[in-house]
């Protein structure tokens, strides 16, 4: 009698299956080295060759050499700066203004926007065991593909923008700053939370009400609430789930006013969908 697997586990299994055009014995194997992460799994196949084996740190000495090709300042001899990640990214095929850099900036861990550090590097690509150029590149042509299928990968994405985000000791992220990467994250054709309907353009009224109404900074309450949010628009894009007694952002209790104001309903009133 075969194992039994959660939910979550067979959504993984049947994922790694359509991705590899491998079988339900190999898609196992895989998943469990990797923990039943199915990116890392799928990653790990392909720069593989499809043989499962662990991430070995011997890989660590490849990931240094890769590191040093891109130094761009000698006397900082763990640090990459713009010119050197913008080298970087033009030769694993990333964007500079795609969501596939706010993809890399999380699995390489960047201390702030556009520096890689030799610690991140090596030990972010170790554990998808791309210790090449090439192997990089794969990977990140694969996540960009799947991405769209993978909220799980995209919210970790999220969450870590707003690291980088801030500069020097912020506590939070200048609103033009924080408008800018939800433009990317929600704005992408990569992401799998388009935050724009036929017949609400979501992403529009937030910028719009942000830049007009509340102008301040973002803290990590209200990123981290925004997505929720947004998560939620898509899937009641009448704002029944709202109640002011609902413990949101006042910047949310605000934005819902505003819309509601703009759509020429009634406090009272859900807004009706196309």
């Amino acid at each position: 009698m075969p194992p039994a697997y959660t939910a979550t586990q067979k959504s993984a299994i049947t994922q790694f299956m359509s991705f590899t055009s491998s079988d339900r014995n190999t898609a196992v194997k895989h998943l469990k080295l990797h923990n039943w992460n199915s990116e890392q799994a799928v990653n790990g196949y392909f720069s593989g060759g499809g043989a499962a084996s662990a991430p070995s740190g011997s890989s660590k000495s490849g990931l240094n050499k890769v590191f040093d090709k891109y130094r761009d300042d000698k006397t900082t001899p763990d640090t990459i700066g713009v010119t050197g990640m913008m080298s970087y990214l033009n030769d694993i095929k990333v964007e500079l203004e795609d969501i596939g850099m706010l993809a890399v900036s999380e699995i390489i861990q960047c201390p702030t926007m556009g520096e890689m550090t030799r610690e991140g590097f090596t030990e972010g690509w170790s554990a998808y065991n791309c210790d090449t150029v090439d192997k990089q590149k794969s990977h990140m042509k694969n996540l960009l593909k799947t991405l769209p299928s993978n909220k799980d990968t995209f919210t970790r994405i999220y969450k870590y923008t707003y690291n980088i985000g801030r500069t020097g000791n912020q506590k939070s992220v200048q609103l033009d700053t924080a408008i800018e990467y939800w433009k990317v994250l929600f704005g992408s054709a990569s992401s799998p939370v388009r935050w724009n309907s036929h017949a609400n353009p979501w992403l529009d009224w937030w910028v719009e009400f942000l830049t007009t109404k509340w102008k301040k900074s973002v803290n990590k309450d209200v990123w981290n609430e925004t997505l929720k949010f947004a998560n939620m628009t898509l899937e009641d894009e009448s704002l029944g789930f709202w109640t002011e007694e609902s413990s949101w952002p006042s910047v949310v209790d605000e934005f819902v006013e505003w819309v509601k104001e703009k759509r020429g309903g009634d406090e009272g009133e859900a807004m009706e969908v196309e």
